[in-house]
């Protein structure tokens, strides 16, 4: 994917200072695009795993001093799946659980970064691109729930291919995703701005119906928990339970990402995919939360009336 966009042209190498305290974040090579002159590419080295690099944003602005701060981050990188199916993929990242972290996992246990809120937009393209190359047929083109790291305190989104050996080093696959991000770096930013986001709860690891709710309306995906993190959200506690920190963190960061727009927040909680108990808890639960305009059990009231759709 990386070479793809590289070969496009417009990436300009960049001089940067040395961070020695950042470790492996000290090497690669950094570019700035030309035409958009707001969009840089950090090419890491091989031995800098993306799952494990917390707080990159800190480390590239220290490499790029004179930079205020960073508004985005995406990470081009692969999907691996057991099921080996062709796949293009965008999704958040954080770790909401924390008993079900595993140093491999990378990231923060019980933190989730802020979510990019154009990943809507960017979900909107790479469908229309991979249409027009003729890969969906074989490739689903799909989100994913939020998992991994690393952890930042940047709004970010992972971009993939997957999900084997075989996709990844499939050039119409890495073009498609060129396509995909040389319009989206063209494209004004300021018309982000208007896209409500919609946080799930409930669904498997792939997430089809925010898929379609994206497709259908000018929504972006915030946070996606899929219910095998809502899996003992029936038991009785004594203290405040694991999951319903996560869900808070998972509402909290996904706030956080549209802090200071006119943005509105909702939440889809799949009832089919939740106990009968679990899904009055989760709902009592989202329904009390601060900044939270709207929270629904039905997909075809996901969408606020005033919130446009796409024909």
């Amino acid at each position: 994917m990386r070479d793809a966009v590289l070969r496009r042209g417009g990436w300009v190498p960049v001089e940067s200072k040395d961070c020695e305290e950042d470790g492996k974040l000290n090497n690669g090579k950094i570019f700035r695009h030309d035409r958009s002159p707001n969009v840089y590419m950090w090419s890491l080295p091989p031995t800098a795993e993306f799952l494990v690099c917390d707080f990159v944003d800190k480390a590239f602005l220290k490499r790029l001093q004179g930079l205020p701060k960073l508004s985005e981050v995406i990470f081009m990188s692969r999907h691996a799946a057991r099921s080996g199916k062709p796949a293009l993929t965008i999704h958040p990242i954080g770790n909401p659980r924390a008993s079900k972290w595993t140093a491999q996992l990378g990231g923060k246990p019980g933190l989730c970064p802020p979510p990019s809120p154009r990943m809507g937009k960017m979900f909107r393209l790479l469908k229309q691109c991979a249409q027009d190359r003729g890969l969906t047929d074989e490739f689903d083109v799909t989100f994913e729930a939020t998992h991994h790291g690393p952890f930042l305190d940047t709004p970010s989104m992972f971009v993939e291919i997957g999900s084997c050996e075989e996709h990844w080093c499939r050039e119409d696959a890495g073009e498609c995703w060129a396509d995909v991000l040389e319009r989206f770096f063209s494209q004004d930013t300021a018309s982000d701005d208007s896209d409500d986001i919609v946080m799930s709860i409930g669904g498997g690891h792939y997430v089809p119906f925010m898929s379609d709710f994206v497709l259908k309306h000018k929504v972006t995906p915030g946070h996606m928990l899929p219910s095998y993190l809502m899996d003992d959200v029936s038991t009785d506690y004594d203290v405040t339970p694991e999951w319903e920190i996560a869900v808070r963190e998972a509402i909290d960061s996904t706030q956080r990402a549209i802090a200071g727009s006119q943005r509105r927040l909702s939440i889809y909680v799949d009832k089919k995919s939740l106990k009968s108990e679990a899904r009055k808890r989760v709902v009592e639960l989202v329904a009390g939360a601060v900044g939270v305009s709207h929270h629904t059990t039905n997909k075809k009231d996901v969408v606020r009336p005033s919130t446009t759709s796409i024909n």
